[in-house]
């Protein structure tokens, strides 16, 4: 529908106040405000009006857009005009402000213009309860009726719809950071009736974060407890993932055990999901004892642990476990893990098995793979493995030997004809080097010009 036509008079009014070399008086610009809001020069004229004439200008200016406030506030020039009368009237003034506009509080929070027109309206209907609460009266009892009374009211029956909102979610964390708690209610009301399709959304999942962060209360708690009952489905979603986190984060022990001890006997099924891979490093953290204790005796399950060491995000897990474990259950998750890792040594140059690695050597830094830890040992204490000559017998049981503490720590050197899964045979290179070496040996087996020992069969760069 095209708009209605302006009366020529209008718009020669209009084009005489744009024209003038100063600002036009008050009594100009009257009569015109609603034309003027929607006009980037025009809006610029009334704000200048409301800085310099106060507020006989502000009052005037109110009374004329009452019937159009609404429209103001979505509008790409008006919204600053809307934002710059809330400022310049009085507590008295802004409360009939927001009851003109109460009908479209909604729509506007859902406008990329109107909703810093909403977010406006709750800074100062903040600052109004602050006022109101310092003068109340001896009673103790705040007046009804208020400017953030008709705005929490107005936005109530679609709070859940707004937090999944671009504009709207940044509405409802203006409210959750300015209004005192009784005005905030609502919102977590909101949150824990619909708190699977909120959390699971990107905008949602902050809304949440910021109600964990406000004070003690009755309805955060129900909304933790909301969140704790849907907390399984919500560590495996993209977004959900983020608040569960959150809880275990913020949240008081009873929140945080309620959480881990959900997820025991399914530590390996989650440990390799992307999302809740992450929960799960955090609740290897945050739970009791008892509850880790039992994480690690799944993770040391010797049918699982292959694949969670060579899996993209199961590997995460397996280095948490790593860090937070007592000594003797690092023991046992490593014991269950060395026949992997050597039988996996064709694929070693993997990122996930070289982390692994990193993080074993950091426990137990005389760690290696011809060696390996036993529980009762020291972490500077190393045992080893004797070599095994027949390939297909790792998964058998090995004893072990104790190494003398501060025995040599680096790869056994074998003769290259052994079997030892480190042997290998000289290359014709290293053989052309070894005749030159026994060719330039004197009697006491050494090398002419070197100060260093060398046995019989070890390859040395020659000298040059």
């Amino acid at each position: 529908r095209s708009p209605p036509l302006t009366p020529p008079a209008a718009n020669d009014s209009l084009m005489s106040l744009y024209a003038s070399p100063q600002r036009p008086p008050l009594s100009a610009l009257l009569g015109h405000v609603r034309r003027l809001s929607k006009d980037q020069v025009g809006c610029r004229l009334l704000q200048q009006s409301l800085e310099e004439e106060g507020p006989v200008a502000a009052t005037a200016i109110l009374n004329e857009g009452l019937s159009f406030w609404g429209e103001a506030m979505v509008d790409p020039f008006g919204n600053y005009l809307f934002q710059k009368i809330l400022e310049k009237i009085t507590l008295e003034e802004r409360v009939v402000l927001v009851r003109s506009v109460s009908a479209r509080l909604v729509n506007a929070s859902l406008n990329l213009h109107g909703t810093r027109s909403v977010q406006k309206v709750v800074e100062l209907c903040a600052a109004d309860e602050m006022s109101l609460k310092a003068s109340v009266s001896s009673d103790g009892q705040l007046p009804t009726g208020t400017a953030a009374a008709i705005l929490t009211q107005s936005l109530a029956p679609s709070a859940a719809r707004l937090c999944i909102d671009s504009h709207g979610n940044h509405v409802i964390q203006r409210i959750l950071l300015k209004l005192p708690y009784h005005h905030c209610q609502f919102v977590f009301d909101a949150v824990a009736a619909s708190v699977g399709d909120v959390a699971r959304h990107r905008h949602g999942c902050c809304v949440i974060q910021r109600c964990l962060d406000s004070p003690m209360s009755e309805a955060r708690s129900h909304l933790v407890r909301r969140i704790v009952e849907k907390s399984l489905e919500l560590m495996q979603d993209a977004y959900g993932n983020y608040v569960v986190q959150y809880v275990l984060d913020v949240c008081g022990d009873d929140e945080v055990h309620a959480v881990c001890e959900s997820v025991i006997g399914k530590v390996g099924s989650l440990a390799i999901q992307k999302f809740s891979s992450n929960v799960m490093e955090k609740c290897l953290e945050r739970c009791t004892d008892r509850v880790r204790e039992l994480y690690l005796t799944e993770l040391s399950d010797p049918e699982r642990i292959r694949e969670l060491m060579m899996d993209p995000f199961g590997n995460y897990v397996v280095q948490r476990a790593l860090s937070v474990a007592s000594h003797a259950q690092a023991v046992r998750l490593v014991e269950a893990m060395t026949p992997h890792l050597i039988a996996l040594q064709a694929v070693r140059n993997s990122a996930s098995l070289k982390r692994i690695m990193t993080k074993i050597c950091r426990r137990f830094p005389n760690f290696n793979l011809g060696g390996g830890i036993v529980e009762g040992l020291g972490e500077n204490e190393q045992i080893h493995f004797p070599p095994n000559h027949h390939r297909g017998n790792h998964q058998g049981h090995q004893r072990l030997h104790r190494m003398p503490q501060g025995a040599p720590t680096g790869p056994m050197n074998h003769h290259p004809q052994g079997n030892h899964r480190y042997a290998r045979h000289p290359s014709q290179h290293e053989q052309q080097q070894i005749i030159f070496q026994h060719a330039n040996m004197g009697s006491s087996g050494m090398i002419p010009g070197m100060n260093q020992s060398i046995r019989s069969g070890d390859y040395v760069r020659p000298p040059m």
